[in-house]
């Protein structure tokens, strides 16, 4: 079972989640990651911030490749409206586990299809809020001298390890993985590109 496009599709991103979580739902696409300067800008909101974001990395593919709808999306972890980005050391790691251990925190995706061809472009952002339990300090050394938290915005997995840190989540669970598939395939849908097969 497919959803075929009218369109060829291309995912203006490296993460491997986004891939497999496309892939889960049957549809067909290309891999080409968007460069895009990922700088905060001053008094930026974070939602702000995802929606630009996943605005500049679909329209840097698209007006590569005009006749194509692209996928582009960024996905930040906030708490007490601070954005947590990836951790670059086993101590960025420990603070951040710290900062969420048992406590509620947002997760927003901005994610925006794009297609030159077709004179259209749909931007959305998606909040999910996940609740971690009280992580012990054996649990955080066990964590963070793996290899999971290092590419995750936030420093943790929902879909790996780190699903045993999460007590509940309000909203999309895929929105937490790094793709709100329920929003990107109802965007498809409103667009007019999809068929179900």
């Amino acid at each position: 079972m497919t959803i075929s496009l009218l369109f060829p599709l291309i995912l203006a991103s490296a993460s491997p989640r986004r891939e497999e979580l496309l892939r889960s739902v049957g549809l067909k696409f290309k891999i080409i990651p968007a460069d895009v300067d990922e700088t905060y800008f001053q008094g930026e909101s974070p939602r702000a911030h995802v929606r630009r974001l996943s605005r500049d990395k679909a329209g840097a593919i698209a007006h590569q490749y005009p006749k194509a709808l692209v996928l582009g999306a960024d996905t930040i972890v906030v708490i007490d409206g601070q954005i947590l980005g990836k951790p670059k050391n086993k101590k960025q790691a420990r603070e951040m586990l710290q900062q969420l251990s048992n406590r509620r925190h947002a997760v927003l995706t901005g994610f925006t299809i794009a297609c030159v061809r077709a004179g259209t472009s749909r931007t959305k952002v998606v909040q999910s809020t996940v609740q971690f339990k009280k992580i012990s300090p054996e649990e955080t050394a066990w964590y963070v001298n793996g290899d999971e938290p290092y590419d995750k915005a936030g420093g943790y997995a929902a879909q790996g390890k780190g699903a045993s840190f999460i007590q509940a989540i309000r909203g999309s669970y895929t929105n937490v993985i790094g793709l709100p598939l329920c929003e990107v395939v109802e965007a498809l849908k409103h667009l007019g590109v999809t068929h179900f097969r």
